[in-house]
């Protein structure tokens, strides 16, 4: 079973961040790769799934952008 997307693009960068906790391993895109997918309005999930730049994917997961901007 597939979890509902998150309602806002803070419960995604919670949920994302729960998922950091359960999986190893992971790490954020340099700064090249970020630019690359900008300039394409696209960005990937820590599970790889590609979404728009602010979204999440159908994992529940937020976009890097989302991540990293909450960090910020």
């Amino acid at each position: 079973m597939t979890p509902e997307a998150p309602a806002t693009p803070e419960a995604a960068v919670a949920a994302t961040h729960e998922w950091f906790e359960r999986h190893s391993g992971w790490a954020p895109p340099d700064e090249g790769t970020l630019e690359e997918w900008r300039a394409d309005d696209v960005c990937r999930c820590p599970d790889e799934c590609l979404v728009e730049w602010d979204g999440c994917c159908e994992h529940g997961l937020a976009s890097w952008s989302l991540v990293l901007s909450a960090l910020d």
